[in-house]
């Protein structure tokens, strides 16, 4: 430091540092529950996918039998797209926290954000909250592919949406609604497919969201902002 360097404001930086700790901890702990919900989808999708009986079970007509899978699909479809968008928001309150300081870093994260934004599955699911939120329940249909198995651990049964009962709904974003358009009558997105999609795009944001949390403290218009000469 030269002589004319600002003297340490220690108070205004230990606070600075505490309201950043407690908005990487909300964010962390969003994280945790929007895995977490990922998880517990994926799991209850994977039964019928490798377990004949309960595939054949849920496609037939005993609806009393089946109620208790189909009930626990709409619980954990809302709670991993209500958890999704928590996790934006939350972050949102992140990136506003630290943009004044550290610009390069928000900057950063909107250029690997944008990636997962313009995907498909990041449209439709978001979007899709919004559809269960404030228009109706998830169409869901069945499928049940009887051809040669590629793994012999598979049963062939998936679950989608149904693309054309979806579209009934006028508020779909453009992309949404082009991707939707892109199935055929009776076809549509398959949850599975498009949640891992999503999941792992997320999964590769956040990964490198966390590395940056020790970096931002050393970052340089941080250390002049509060005096701090760097060691």
């Amino acid at each position: 430091m030269t002589d004319e360097a600002k003297a340490v404001d220690g108070t205004s930086w230990g606070q600075w540092v505490r309201v950043g700790h407690d908005r990487w901890e909300i964010v962390r702990r969003s994280w945790t529950v929007y895995l977490r919900n990922t998880h517990e989808l994926i799991r209850l999708l994977n039964v019928p996918a490798s377990n004949l009986g309960v595939s054949l079970q849920l496609m037939g007509d005993d609806r009393e039998a089946t109620a208790p899978f189909w009930e626990e699909l709409d619980q954990r479809l809302h709670n991993l797209l209500s958890s999704a968008v928590s996790l934006v928001d939350h972050t949102r309150r992140l990136l506003k926290y630290y943009e004044p300081d550290v610009p390069t870093f928000v900057a950063e994260y909107g250029r690997r954000n944008t990636a997962v934004t313009d995907m498909n599955e990041t449209s439709f699911l978001r979007d899709f909250r919004n559809y269960l939120l404030h228009y109706g329940a998830p169409p869901v249909v069945q499928n049940m592919d009887l051809g040669p198995m590629t793994q012999a651990d598979t049963t062939g049964h998936s679950i989608k949406l149904s693309a054309t009962r979806l579209l009934e709904w006028d508020k779909w974003s453009a992309r949404s609604r082009r991707y939707l358009s892109s199935f055929g009558d009776r076809d549509g997105p398959v949850i599975s497919i498009d949640v891992v999609a999503y999941a792992n795009a997320m999964s590769t944001l956040f990964a490198w969201l966390f590395d940056q949390r020790r970096a931002i403290n050393s970052d340089e218009n941080v250390l002049n902002r509060f005096g701090i000469a760097e060691a």
